[in-house]
């Protein structure tokens, strides 16, 4: 073989070589060429971008049930005042004395057993209060019925809430005062029953000392 033919071979296999090694680095993935860069490289911009993604997120609804967690409710009142004493007005209608009042609807709504209510009437120094001791619904309305505080074991309340207005009945020794409320606008009419009975039959507050009267005679004989 002459020394043209082995140029012409040994060009042809370093050519072929160079083009290889060219096109084997032009096809190596992006990621081998990552791992090949120099530890004092800049660190590429994907790597916080895929650390991000990896880290766990709280979910927006997740933050917004913990917000909307309700508190404690705030337990009820011992004692409830319904109205003021110098909140009473007085006026007369068809002859007889009524006493008007304003107080809070939402009160009503708040009653429970063992709660104590105070009322402020007409003609007392100090507010009735009285304790909610027994409670039952009858047609749809609740009834409480409690003892006098500070009065004497026969005088109790009873207090009937229903759908349009409340009803309270105070049994006193000196007699009964009717109370009646509107559950809408919480205005509140007084009346002494005993005003009432006496409009009814005008003797019935006067009082006749009984005696006993001798036997009559036998009847005449005839």
């Amino acid at each position: 073989m002459s020394k043209r033919w082995i140029t012409a071979v040994v060009a042809t296999v370093i050519v072929g070589g160079t083009l290889g090694f060219v096109l084997s680095e032009a096809l190596q993935p992006e990621g081998d060429t990552a791992q090949q860069q120099p530890a004092g490289s800049p660190a590429s911009p994907a790597a916080p971008a895929l650390a991000n993604a990896a880290a766990p997120a709280t979910p927006p609804a997740a933050e917004g049930r913990t917000q909307a967690q309700p508190s404690a409710s705030t337990p009820a009142a011992a004692q409830v005042t319904l109205w003021q004493a110098a909140s009473l007005q007085e006026e007369e209608t068809d002859g007889i004395v009524r006493h008007l009042t304003q107080l809070d609807p939402q009160q009503l709504t708040t009653l429970h057993t063992g709660q104590v209510v105070a009322l402020a009437l007409p003609g007392r120094q100090h507010p009735v209060r009285a304790r909610l001791g027994e409670t039952r619904n009858t047609a749809g309305s609740a009834v409480w019925h409690g003892a006098l505080l500070d009065g004497d074991a026969m005088e109790s309340m009873t207090l009937v809430r229903g759908t349009l207005e409340t009803h309270i009945t105070l049994a006193t020794l000196d007699g009964s005062l009717s109370i009646i409320v509107d559950n809408a606008t919480g205005k509140t009419v007084i009346t002494d029953e005993n005003q009432l009975v006496l409009r009814a039959d005008p003797n019935d507050h006067l009082h006749y000392q009984h005696k006993e009267l001798p036997p009559l005679p036998p009847p005449a004989q005839g």
